[in-house]
């Protein structure tokens, strides 16, 4: 995406976000008719910032969702889910190809609409394949065909995400506790909205000054990277991943915001709200006190932790930050259902890659974590956990470096995308982020060696004192 792109993008979230306060100014119901006339407009809305950024290629948008529709009512519930995976991943992939297949190439935001679509559209049908009550074979959630294109049309999210359920989706209109729904408690919705817009001109800023300073298109060209030295190539990688972190903290907190100021994910604090998933303690409210459906939050729809995606000191922990919507998406549909165990992480990453699309950069970029998790997991659980207190925050800051210079090494392949780009730039930075996996763990195994043996000399010594204690008869 080019400047102008950004520019767009960032001008649809803001419209979205401002629209948040006439959606919910609409009715929830009409005297004497059945139709919800909030759900019009947040779809109307929704179909009309579609068709800003994709003009005729709306129709891959309502395809999608009629094929999904169509699983819903007439597969057999048992195999829903699976179908929905197929089949939308399967137009996920056609629909990247469409240069090769002689179709009319789609602006880059139609795919991410078709991106958060597959995921909001799959996850259905994993809420109505587990909603199978095993004693009576009934449904207990059946959406309409009506309400299945309102949840994929919402304009909530509808452009960068979050991963919202739908039962979190229908929430918007029905939950009592909703801000949104009783009309009495809008100072909750402002208050979410300015925590999470605050910081947003800063990383404005921050992606426009340092995209100005250290731009990405220099990277590929030739002159560049013969007239740049090793250490300059080293160097550069950190600039950039700190843009591409600038422009994707910017976009997820306006993401955030399309949907506080909707009154989507809207949940009483007593339920322990997490990101995607919703309530972790569901029956906590069926008796809420009148103070405890006041206090609500909407962390159901936070999708990224900046500070902890920036400070924390571990890959897996900074992974964790990212994204966390589709995370739980990930955890749910692909890792707690992969068959076997010792590859879950491996199938999360493959999937993921898939979703982010065709290009080989995905693949080499997020196909590596693994390989950075299985070094760390050396140093962090067999290493650091036999440190004293005041060593332990020293090794901490170490791991963020090392963590950090992974991210940026990575982040070349996230960014530079094809293969050929990606490898003539590690090559020249001598696979210096994969070298390290090699140094760091031969170096791992050698320190735990050392931290092993004083701990195994004082257990033998310990156990030839028992040995040399007098026997009794």
């Amino acid at each position: 995406m080019g400047l102008s792109d950004d520019v767009l993008y960032v001008g649809i979230l803001v419209g979205s976000v401002l629209s948040g306060n006439l959606v919910r100014k609409v009715p929830l119901r009409l005297e004497g008719s059945q139709l919800n006339p909030r759900k019009l407009v947040s779809t109307l809305l929704g179909i009309i910032f579609a068709s800003l950024v994709s003009g005729n290629h709306i129709l891959h948008i309502l395809l999608l969702i009629t094929l999904n529709a169509a699983i819903y009512k007439l597969a057999n519930p048992k195999k829903c889910q699976t179908l929905s995976l197929v089949v939308s991943f399967f137009y996920l992939f056609i629909f990247r190809l469409s240069d090769r297949l002689g179709l009319p190439v789609p602006p880059a935001h139609t795919n991410a609409i078709i991106m958060i679509l597959t995921l909001k559209l799959v996850g259905l049908a994993t809420e109505i394949q587990d909603s199978k009550d095993p004693e009576t074979g009934k449904l207990k959630l059946n959406p309409s065909v009506l309400d299945v294109y309102h949840y994929g049309l919402c304009h909530a999210g509808l452009i960068t995400g979050p991963y919202y359920k739908f039962q979190t989706w229908e929430g918007m209109y029905k939950d009592t506790w909703n801000p949104a729904v009783n009309g009495k408690n809008d100072g909750a919705i402002f208050s979410a909205l300015h925590m999470r817009a605050k910081n947003v001109p800063y990383y404005v800023f921050a992606f426009l000054l340092s995209g100005y300073l250290f731009p990405m298109s220099v990277v590929e060209t030739e002159e560049w990277l013969t007239s740049s030295s090793f250490l300059w190539k080293v160097f550069y990688m950190m600039p950039i991943f700190f843009t591409f972190r600038m422009r994707m903290y910017a976009g997820f907190c306006l993401s955030e915001c399309v949907c506080i100021a909707a009154g989507l994910g809207a949940y009483p604090t007593v339920s322990k709200p997490k990101p995607g998933l919703g309530p972790s303690e569901p029956e906590k409210l069926t008796s809420l006190t009148e103070q405890e459906a006041k206090n609500v939050n909407f962390e159901t729809v936070h999708n990224i932790d900046e500070w902890g995606a920036d400070m924390v000191p571990t890959m897996r922990e900074a992974l964790k930050c990212w994204n966390m919507t589709v995370q739980h998406w990930l955890v749910v549909i692909v890792y707690k259902r992969f068959p076997v165990k010792s590859l879950r992480t491996a199938a999360v990453m493959l999937m993921s890659s898939v979703w982010h699309g065709v290009y080989s950069g995905y693949y080499l970029s997020l196909g590596s974590v693994p390989l950075c998790l299985f070094v760390e997991d050396l140093w962090v659980r067999k290493i650091r956990s036999q440190l004293s207190e005041e060593a332990k925050q020293k090794f901490d800051w170490v791991s963020w470096f090392v963590r950090m210079r992974w991210f940026d090494y990575l982040g070349m392949a996230f960014l530079l995308l094809r293969v050929d780009s990606t490898m003539k730039y590690w090559w020249d930075v001598a696979f210096v982020g994969h070298l390290s996996l090699v140094v760091l763990y031969a170096l791992g195994l050698a320190v735990l060696r050392i931290v092993r043996k004083p701990h195994n000399t004082e257990k033998s010594a310990k156990t030839g004192e028992i040995d040399k204690s007098p026997k009794t008869d």
